[in-house]
């Protein structure tokens, strides 16, 4: 497969901006134009996420944001449609939960979509055998009708393409920020 050769399109809805309500429970996916993209969960207003280093928890969403505008990094904010039971407290700390299985991302044992994997799968009961990448996951929740609507921040396009990668590209991406971090 030629790289970006393929490209999944997602529709943003608005910039992201001081108006835009902060409650709820976001997909966050940061270097969004980056192969492969990084993603958490934010819930209570709260980012949750598996990384390199290791177990990223209950960082405030407002640093998220200040971060990706201070250093124009491309993320994206996607909300999903609110839980018909559970709280978005009870949902972050279960995300927590979900990160906690995992001690950070390694090449063949975890990216940072597998606790969101745990995560849609125990909470809103979606199999997950088949998702591997976030290019299957989010047209998933589309045709679930999960995706409330779709902010960018430092990202220029109306529509968002994420380009289809392959598990080689993340062993490979998985590597470079080891190094970087490491060095």
């Amino acid at each position: 497969m030629i790289r970006g050769a393929l490209k999944y399109k997602l529709k943003i809805d608005a910039a992201f901006n001081e108006q835009v309500p902060l409650k709820g429970v976001f997909i966050a996916v940061i270097h969004a134009t980056r192969i492969p993209p990084h993603i958490g969960i934010i819930a209570d207003e709260k980012y949750h996420s598996l990384t390199i280093k290791g177990q990223d928890i209950n960082t405030p969403l407002k640093a998220i944001i200040k971060n990706s505008t201070l250093r124009k990094i491309p993320t994206l904010l996607i909300k999903l449609r609110s839980h018909p039971v559970f709280s978005d407290v009870y949902l972050s700390e279960h995300f927590i939960t979900n990160v906690q299985q995992f001690n950070r991302v390694d090449i063949g044992i975890a990216t940072c979509l597998s606790p969101l994997k745990l995560f849609f799968e125990e909470v809103y009961d979606i199999p997950m055998k088949d998702i591997n990448y976030l290019f299957e996951l989010l047209p998933l929740l589309e045709s679930k009708g999960m995706i409330e609507a779709v902010f960018s921040l430092n990202v220029d396009e109306n529509d968002y393409f994420l380009p289809i990668y392959t598990n080689k590209e993340i062993n490979a991406g998985i590597k470079q920020v080891r190094n970087e971090y490491y060095s």
